[in-house]
């Protein structure tokens, strides 16, 4: 059974001035090593830092699962130089030809997996090693997909953006926060999730464990906000809001809305 340990943990936190979206990253040490989704340049020195705490080096990586190609689980790629990407096959082809007004998934995705030592495609069941299996979630963008790990406790599920929070499997209608390919689909999706899973690292948030339609968190976060907008005579210009901003599904205009 491959150990499963959280070598990032997503975040998504709300500002003024924008949305801090950092992306989980996964460690899977099995048959081989593999990192599932690999963040983007913003936190690649402390991604770097937290494999070396592992006993890792980048060139020990094997494999790396993309959860989707948005450009905060992808862009690391390629500090990954012996890793066989693995992708969904419907997110691949995707990639050749992305929507215009898709910022999620820059024209340039193609060129970064082009550069990566072996592409591998694969489809809803498909089996990575043993108690390791890839399921399709689409809905965030067309070639989503879970990571399921079979575990003695239970199903661990790495699920990306598919259901990217805690808060988006305690929502009225569990979905991604975001849609960028199908809003029915992403609902299907989150639900096939909560009905496979006993554990959830989800793309956005810490992990979690689902007990009887409870979520509970399964880790401990911390996180500090260091040099924030001074003046000149050192006065803070920013502060902290205890407000809960409640979740809520947004469906981007490229995608498909229900009917």
């Amino acid at each position: 059974m491959p150990e499963i340990r959280t070598v990032l943990q997503g975040f998504s936190t709300s500002t003024t001035e924008g949305n801090l979206s950092y992306c989980g990253v996964t460690l899977l040490r099995g048959e081989r090593v593999t990192l599932v989704d690999v963040g983007f340049q913003g936190r690649q020195a402390l991604l770097i830092e937290r494999l070396h705490a592992m006993g890792l080096e980048p060139t020990d990586i094997d494999r790396v699962v993309l959860t989707h190609a948005h450009w905060d689980h992808a862009l690391n790629l390629l500090r990954f130089p012996n890793a066989e990407v693995v992708i969904h096959q419907d997110e691949y082809e995707y990639v050749q030809h992305p929507h215009a007004d898709d910022w999620a998934t820059p024209a340039y995705t193609q060129d970064i997996l082009r550069r990566a030592s072996r592409v591998t495609t694969v489809a809803d069941g498909e089996e990575l090693e043993s108690g390791v299996r890839v399921m399709a979630v689409p809905g965030h963008s067309p070639g989503s997909m879970a990571v399921l790990v079979e575990t003695p406790e239970g199903v661990v599920g790495v699920v990306g953006d598919a259901l990217p929070m805690r808060a988006a499997a305690m929502a009225p209608v569990p979905s991604a926060r975001l849609i960028f390919f199908d809003e029915e689909a992403g609902e299907r999706s989150a639900r096939r999730i909560l009905d496979s899973c006993k554990f959830v690292y989800p793309g956005h948030d810490r992990p979690f464990a689902i007990d009887a339609g409870q979520f509970r968190y399964i880790e401990p976060v911390s996180m500090t906000v260091v040099n924030p907008p001074r003046d000149e005579d050192g006065t803070v210009r920013a502060a902290i809001s205890e407000a809960e901003v409640p979740f809520e599904t947004t469906v981007q205009p490229i995608a498909r809305r229900r009917t």
